[in-house]
């Protein structure tokens, strides 16, 4: 007897996770678009929120990063995992409206994260701050992204296309949102009312995902959330009487403060500029030791500045010497701080730019040409390459002189100090080097500004130029610095300038916290 068939059954189609209502596809992309865009923006913020108080090093910078990355990690993973026992269209406002509480506790919870990560020192506060503050809220908004797959799969019904576009338009915000932080928001907005901001936009879309989901309750909730949140944007209480300005530009927060003893310009904390109140003269010690330049070529007529600051260096130029000076400075706002608050004369003109490209562009004819550019504790890499000292060589006239301010540890190693003399003295036939401060060879924990000083023609020592003991040309003799041993020349292609400066960063930001944490950890509202 022939062998009876069999007849398979099909295999059963498996069914999407239940959800609790359809999930309009518009909607679920809207939200992704929407929470990739915030992503970005927090992960960008994110360092304007710790980096006053922890300086602007490559530890926040990678801290913020890899927080970001390792809760987004986190939040797919655990997303995943929600999705495959509730993918409703509930659930994913939920994650959203969680992340938006956590994004609104963090201006309150700002001071006192960073006093309690104080003791972990700069590269473990760091992250230690960027973990607390932020990896909860992106953990959060990373999970909507396996729910959302989920949702709009089960509308396309294919697979591969549902996670493509929801990849694409999630990806897609976070460029956007990239943009609109970097171009716009940080620039115009504080720290403070930018966090508000994205809060109340994800409570906006995290209720709108509740009122389709027609979970009423919750929508209600979400929307007095809202208005009490609105209310906060309202306006920020009384700033401080001695704090005349606080702000963000596209380089840092600035604030101009008055102490007793005169008025400072900080950036994310760091002096750049310290000047009397009353006559705006500088209470820097280093700024007198420029004159030395106008004592080395007395017929100098022409002097270009790179960094711009509170405008000491190019005021004393302009005014005491009366040396017709021009100005490059990469960030605006420090343009109008430095003639609002510290009296930077007007006919000293300033140009917005970049100062390697302003040089590489410039006629030349410069009897000086000083770079005294800071991005808080750190220099412009691309400022300090053997290639752009070729440029301010080509843009020097006869004899002319090339000034340098760079804070340094001119003791210990390693010595980045010793590197940007090496990489001057392969151009300029002569180079010096001065300290700030009397350092003696044991202070290696110690850092203080250093002048270089470097030309094509002599150099005759300070002493030889005005050899009277209390005279400020004979202290900057007694303070020079023996021509270094070694050192690495400099490029664009190989440039650890940074990382050589690693150890001061570490002890400067450490003595800033110890000495102004008041001042660090004000943003203006409390």
């Amino acid at each position: 007897m022939p062998a009876r068939e069999t007849r398979r059954k099909p295999p059963a189609k498996l069914d999407p996770a239940p959800r609790s209502t359809p999930a309009p596809a518009s909607y679920v992309l809207g939200a992704s678009f929407v929470v990739g865009a915030v992503i970005l923006i927090v992960e960008i913020l994110g360092t304007r929120v710790i980096s006053p108080y922890y300086g602007a090093s490559i530890y926040v910078w990678s801290s913020l990063i890899s927080v970001t990355l390792a809760s987004l990690t986190a939040g797919y993973w655990l997303g995943g995992w929600v999705a495959d026992r509730d993918s409703g269209l509930a659930t994913l406002a939920s994650e959203i409206v969680a992340g938006a509480v956590w994004l609104a506790l963090v201006p309150w919870l700002r001071r006192s994260v960073l006093v309690w990560t104080t003791p972990l020192g700069l590269a473990a506060g760091s992250l230690g701050s960027a973990t607390v503050l932020f990896a909860p809220a992106l953990v959060l908004l990373g999970m909507t992204g396996p729910v959302a797959i989920r949702l709009v799969t089960s509308e396309f019904t294919f697979l591969g296309r549902g996670v493509g576009t929801v990849y694409g338009i999630s990806t897609l915000g976070s460029m956007v949102g990239a943009l609109l932080a970097g171009f716009v928001l940080i620039p115009t907005f504080s720290v403070r009312s930018l966090l508000l901001a994205l809060a109340l936009v994800l409570f906006f879309l995290g209720g709108l995902g509740f009122v389709v989901a027609r979970r009423v309750m919750r929508a209600a909730a979400t929307g007095l959330a809202l208005v009490v949140l609105a209310g906060l944007l309202g306006g920020p209480p009384p700033r401080a009487s001695n704090v005349l300005y606080v702000g963000n530009s596209f380089y840092g927060e600035l604030k101009v403060v008055d102490a007793p003893a005169g008025r400072l310009l900080l950036i994310n904390g760091v002096d750049n500029g310290f000047v009397d109140r009353a006559t705006h003269e500088s209470l820097a010690p280093y700024i007198a030791d420029f004159a030395y330049l106008p004592a080395l070529r007395p017929r100098a007529a022409r002097a270009l500045c790179i960094g711009l600051g509170a405008g000491t260096v190019p005021r004393t130029l302009a005014r005491r010497h009366g040396i017709a000076t021009e100005v490059v400075e990469i960030d605006p706002a420090i343009v109008h701080l430095a003639r609002r608050y510290f009296d930077f004369p007007d006919n000293v003109p300033v140009v917005v730019g970049d100062g390697r490209q302003y040089v590489e562009r410039s006629g030349g004819g410069y009897d000086f040409v000083v770079l005294d550019a800071f991005n808080s504790e750190t220099h412009p890499v691309h400022l300090f390459t053997r290639e752009f000292f070729a440029s301010v060589d080509r843009a020097l006239g006869p004899d002319g002189i090339f000034a340098i301010n760079m804070a340094a540890m001119p003791y210990g190693a390693p010595a980045a100090w010793q590197a940007v003399y090496r990489t001057l003295r392969e151009r300029f036939a002569s180079v010096r080097v001065f300290r700030g401060a009397n350092l003696r060879p044991d202070d290696v924990a110690r850092y203080t500004n250093l002048l270089f000083v470097a030309s094509q023609g002599p150099l005759p020592s300070p002493a030889a130029l005005d050899d009277r003991p209390e005279s400020v040309l004979a202290g900057l003799a007694a303070r020079e610095l023996a021509p270094p041993v070694d050192g690495i020349i400099l490029t664009d292609d190989y440039n650890p300038l940074d990382d050589l400066q690693r150890r001061m960063f570490v002890v400067w930001r450490r003595d800033l916290v110890s000495k102004s944490q008041t001042i660090l950890l004000y943003d203006g509202f409390d």
